[in-house]
């Protein structure tokens, strides 16, 4: 912003004593220096999708590809940090099919035999139902590769996260979903196809692959259990809005005009600079005279600190709170030495009652927190004066609303 405004000033003073006819400085959005990042209510968004997921558990590679078909849907809300990095949190659910034992804990009631497994053990269906939150970091490739465009149709998002589910399964004597027991944490990673129809409407297809730390509890002989990690592979169709407001302003910069200057246009300009060289010489001869002055004897002051306050005001700030302790850290290394609180306020402004009593109120102030960052009362003595500290005036007022820490003699 500094070198805007310093760009801004330039362009002023070159065209400012120019011809009435000049273009003004104009100030344009410039993405190429870098994206603002939005306020908190900006670029939130929520998302709902479903589709297919296909089942890789310990099995299902005996039994066809179309006989592992489940499916699949979420909703979510989230948010665009910057054009780059987002995050999106929900809940999602899968219903699955596989292959498992006649005693896995997610064999479907109602199938029949549909393969031999490894040892020779007939393998049965395998229906399992999973819902539960997730969370998501978000990662724009586009955005990140290309450059924010906020007339781009198409956005590739990458997406990972996790979380947790809880699982369901299938019971003899109906076709009801009941509580498996069995929850399980799970993490996912998947590419967002985005395509805009708008700028609150995206259609996407999202290709997904989840890892749960799922144990399918497939036993085949000796109670042996076949714990595993599954795996599922999803593609998904959805619909995102985006709330305003969206997008994202980009740093204004000053553009200055195009000009010409006349030879007498010219001539005056150059005028100019050799003036303002002779008037920075000068001032640099004053700057050295004043170096290089001998250097006088002077009674130093015992003066340790003081603490300026707005008007009518008592109370310290937290800026001025860190002060005062910065100040307890000296008094506490020096035990053996006495200070100083004086209270002061000015005599311009308001009345004699309420200027004492800010007097009063101020030096207690800084007395009670030094004593609370740990100085002893046995080092600090207070007082007030009902002079003004600096006597500059009115102007100066806010010079005289003060209390001065100095060291006792």
């Amino acid at each position: 912003m500094k070198k805007v405004a310093l760009l801004g000033l330039v362009c002023a003073s070159m065209f400012g004593a120019g011809n009435a006819t000049a273009q003004e400085v104009s100030y344009v959005e410039d993405c190429s220096q870098g994206l603002l990042i939005a306020p908190a209510r900006a670029n939130w968004f929520i998302t709902a999708q479903g589709g297919t997921n296909v089942l890789f558990s310990n099995h299902d590679r005996h039994i066809t590809l179309r006989k592992r078909f489940g499916g699949s849907a979420a909703i979510y809300a989230g948010k665009w940090f910057t054009p780059v990095w987002g995050f999106r949190f929900g809940v999602s659910a899968n219903n699955s099919r596989g292959a498992t034992y006649a005693d896995g804990a997610f064999r479907d009631p109602h199938s029949g035999i549909v393969a031999q497994g490894s040892h020779g053990a007939p393998l049965y269906g395998e229906r399992m139902a999973t819902l539960g939150p997730e969370i998501d970091l978000m990662l724009s490739l586009t955005n990140w590769w290309c450059g924010y465009n906020p007339n781009r149709v198409y956005n590739a998002v990458l997406h990972a996260g996790g979380g947790g589910y809880w699982t369901f399964a299938h019971r003899d004597g109906d076709h009801n979903w009941h509580n498996a027991h069995n929850r399980t944490l799970f993490a996912n990673v998947g590419l967002q196809n985005n395509f805009s129809l708008n700028k609150h409407i995206d259609l996407f297809i999202d290709i997904t692959a989840t890892v749960m730390d799922y144990s399918s509890f497939d036993r085949y002989e000796d109670d042996v259990y076949n714990k595993d990690m599954t795996c599922l592979l999803g593609a998904n169709v959805g619909i995102t809005y985006h709330f305003n407001p969206t997008g994202w302003n980009c740093p204004v910069t000053a553009v200055c005009p195009t000009w010409k200057y006349t030879d007498a246009e010219g001539d005056e300009l150059a005028a100019r600079l050799n003036n303002a060289n002779r008037k920075i010489e000068d001032l640099q001869r004053q700057l050295d005279d004043c170096l290089n002055r001998p250097t006088q004897d002077c009674e130093c002051t015992n003066a340790l600190a003081t603490i300026y306050y707005p008007i009518n005001v008592s109370t310290l700030s937290n800026r001025e709170v860190t002060l005062v302790q910065s100040i307890a850290k000296t008094m506490l290394a020096n035990p053996d030495k006495k200070y100083i609180l004086t209270g002061w306020a000015d005599n311009y402004t308001g009345n004699d009652a309420i200027n004492t009593r800010l007097r009063h109120e101020r030096v207690d102030g800084v007395k009670a927190c030094l004593v609370k960052a740990g100085v002893p009362e046995s080092q600090l003595e207070t007082r007030i004066d009902a002079n003004n500290l600096t006597d500059y005036g009115l102007k100066g007022a806010q010079f005289d609303r003060a209390v001065t820490i100095i060291e006792a003699k």
